[in-house]
């Protein structure tokens, strides 16, 4: 009679051993039941902008935990560790491509309106004011690689709005990086997410005998850019004199309203000039509050920061100085992309998994999520 004396797990079903007096016993993996998707009161959505800087819950999508059926076991149970991605596409794609709106250890997800419409309108190619029918499935993954499909899709019928005016990204142009009308390396900060909003602003070192002028992302490529008017106001227009000019090396903070085509740059007063980080980072429960990847310093300015990340799950976005909580900012939930953080504050939330360039400000506490 074969006698088990302990069964190990190892990795994500990867290996699973058991350990008994006979060396031929193993424990295999007969059966695997899917988690299957709760239905939801609702399923019919007509999409409206939200208030600025409010991203309201549009719906919670829950369902069952996948569950396991091992060799010689009576009845299935609940491996560990699986991730549960939700994916959703068009009604008839079959989820060939389909776009990823969360990922998570737990059996819910909430969905937000803005982050719905935009994955409608820009992964989904859905436009804007039309019906459209679509399907959510959940894909647990588990061991090396594996991943198995709920047993039902979750169809719903959304009709996703047209935003008002995107915020445009606004970039230092100059002597900086060497007139390259391509680089993204100084962005311009912002207080405010609300599209109306016109303003711009950019704190920092500028060397002296420096040209310069402002170049927003349609321009990039070109050399149509905002040039110096006079002492108060501004042209937008491809010209090769009208650039900015700073004498001596100092910090400034530069505003500019591109609407108004007004600009003002004074010095920064600020006593925290001469302090210097080695490292700073996002972290959040991307990368599970600790060990943050580093973003690069600007050799120009070693107050500017920059990276690009990928977050896989829906996470807050915190910054972290030296690996330390004693230095750390956050902005608030719904400071997203543009925000300016405080000591312990929250962190931004980002809902969406995927690619993002991230710069931030350590003089400031200015930051900016663009999802590339």
């Amino acid at each position: 009679m074969k006698t088990y004396l302990k069964i190990f797990i190892t990795g994500l079903f990867g290996a699973l051993l058991l350990f008994s007096c006979s060396t031929d016993d193993q424990l295999t993996l007969d059966e695997i039941l899917p988690s299957k998707i709760d239905e939801v009161a609702v399923n019919k959505f007509i999409l409206q902008e939200p208030a600025t800087n409010t991203n309201p819950l549009l719906l919670t999508v829950t369902w069952t935990q996948t569950q396991f059926m091992l060799s010689s076991a009576s009845h299935p149970e609940p491996g560990g560790p699986v991730n549960y991605i939700i994916q959703m596409d068009k009604e008839g794609n079959n989820f060939a491509n389909p776009a990823t709106l969360a990922s998570t250890n737990g059996l819910s997800a909430d969905l937000f309106v803005k982050d719905i419409n935009t994955v409608l309108l820009t992964k989904l190619n859905a436009a804007p004011d039309q019906e459209n029918v679509v399907e959510i499935r959940i894909m647990t993954n588990y061991g090396q690689n594996r991943s198995i499909p709920s047993t039902n899709i979750l169809k719903l019928s959304i009709t996703p709005y047209k935003p008002l005016e995107e915020i445009q990204a606004v970039y230092l142009l100059g002597d900086m990086n060497g007139w390259n009308n391509t680089s993204t390396e100084y962005l311009m900060y912002r207080n405010s997410n609300d599209p109306n909003d016109k303003t711009y602003t950019y704190t920092g070192r500028i060397a002296g005998n420096t040209y310069f002028k402002f170049i927003p992302q349609e321009s990039l490529g070109t050399y149509k850019a905002y040039c110096r008017k006079d002492d108060t106001t501004m042209t937008y227009e491809d010209k090769t004199d009208g650039s900015f000019y700073n004498q001596t090396e100092r910090y400034v903070t530069i505003t500019i309203n591109i609407e108004t085509l007004t600009y003002t740059i004074e010095d920064y007063t600020g006593n925290n000039t001469s302090v210097f980080y080695n490292t700073i980072g996002p972290i959040g429960g991307f990368c599970n509050w600790d060990n943050e990847p580093p973003m690069a310093k600007s050799p120009y300015d070693g107050h500017q920061w920059s990276g690009t990340f990928t977050f896989g799950v829906s996470t807050a976005c915190k910054f972290r100085a030296n690996h330390d909580w004693a230095i750390n900012w956050g902005g608030g939930a719904a400071d997203y992309p543009y925000g300016k953080g405080v000591f312990d504050g929250p962190g931004a939330n980002v809902s969406v998994t995927g690619t993002y360039k991230i710069y931030f400000n350590d003089l400031t506490g200015h930051y900016t999520i663009l999802q590339q």
